[in-house]
């Protein structure tokens, strides 16, 4: 058996471990615990403080919510629009956000080493990670990350749905109480919607092309609502047309919010008040726009289902959605390797000629 049918047998092991533990076990205290502490709650405390000082009092805490995930100085209302309209996704903490530090220390790095570039990548997650907090679905898109960029570095090909299947497995040996964390469950079915649908629906529309980058973050945001829609009408009960709209306007600046928070939290820290203000000035415009939109699609009751919470039809959505996803990703991995016959098949032939 080869390595890597080992540990997807190791994983679906843990998976089928975690939910007979959720079924007939009361979790212990220890694993009950949903809070996030950080690492370096005093560093954190200061960073906060200052960006809050140096930028708009009333929407910097939508900064903060993006940069740390931090939603106690979200201005009031705005968290619950965002998560009618399907922006919730963004003051989580998750892939989202490592993605830009992990894209940005690897395009500054690898023009040294590619070994630099993965070292300092690595060490900036952990840091990050650290200052924020180990919360579930950070903890998955960190996995993700770091196991990406040793991909990256090994000049591996990563099979999407044993990625998603050993991020589940190693998540769930750490705690197996994360199982029926909703916040886990969403990141991960986000995730997996994006490695298995978005690959297939990237096919049907644009063949080898590559989609540039309005049609990425459609298809990518497009990928993920189908995955997570069972879970948020049964938890939620709302659902709104225009969440493909609200990800396209939004998402675009994230990267640009992130980064102006950051340089003004670390300026103000450093004393340099005159930049920290100027810098939060420029944020506070980027994240008025946010509000706009936000506020705007919210308004728009037409484009929004409400359901009652709790139904169980959605559950059986839920079911009927996994076994989907299990069997798009079988018949991808049969289409692969019926390619790579013909291909094994011509090589041969075109030897013996």
């Amino acid at each position: 058996m080869k390595k890597e049918n080992i540990l997807s047998f190791i994983s679906i092991l843990i998976i089928f471990y975690a939910t007979i533990l959720n079924i007939f076990f009361q979790p212990p205290k220890t694993y009950s615990k949903t809070e996030v502490k950080s690492v370096f709650p005093a560093l954190k405390s200061a960073f906060s403080n200052e960006v809050l000082e140096h930028s708009d009092s009333e929407i910097a805490g939508l900064g903060l919510g993006y940069l740390v995930g931090e939603k106690d100085e979200i201005p009031d209302g705005i968290e619950k629009k965002m998560q009618t309209i399907g922006l919730a996704h963004i003051i989580v903490v998750s892939g989202t956000h490592l993605s830009i530090i992990m894209t940005s220390m690897r395009k500054l790095f690898e023009r040294v080493s590619r070994f630099s570039a993965l070292y300092f990548s690595i060490f900036l997650l952990i840091l990050y990670i650290g200052l924020v907090g180990v919360s579930p679905s950070l903890l998955r898109a960190g996995f993700v990350a770091i196991f990406n960029l040793f991909a990256w570095f090994f000049g591996r090909e990563l099979k999407p749905e044993r990625t998603v299947l050993l991020t589940m497995g190693f998540c769930l040996l750490i705690n197996p109480y994360f199982l029926t964390n909703l916040s886990f469950q969403l990141s991960i079915f986000a995730y997996a919607g994006i490695m298995i649908i978005f690959p297939e629906l990237k096919k049907f529309f644009y063949g080898r092309k590559e989609p540039k980058f309005i049609g990425q973050t459609i298809l990518s945001s497009f990928s993920a609502l189908i995955t997570c829609l069972p879970l948020q009408l049964y938890f939620f009960g709302t659902f709104n047309f225009l969440s493909i709209l609200a990800n396209l306007l939004i998402l675009p600046t994230i990267p640009l919010t992130m980064a102006l928070n950051f340089i003004t939290g670390i300026l103000g820290l450093i004393r340099l008040d005159f930049l920290a203000n100027l810098f939060g000035a420029i944020s506070s415009l980027v994240l008025k726009y946010h509000t706009l939109v936000i506020n705007f699609i919210d308004e728009k009751a037409e484009f929004l289902i409400e359901t009652p919470k709790k139904n169980f039809l959605f559950l059986g959505l839920y079911l009927i959605l996994v076994f989907s996803i299990i069997l798009l990703a079988k018949n991808r991995r049969k289409k692969q390797k019926q390619k790579f016959q013909r291909l094994k098949e011509l090589k041969t032939l075109n030897i013996w000629e």
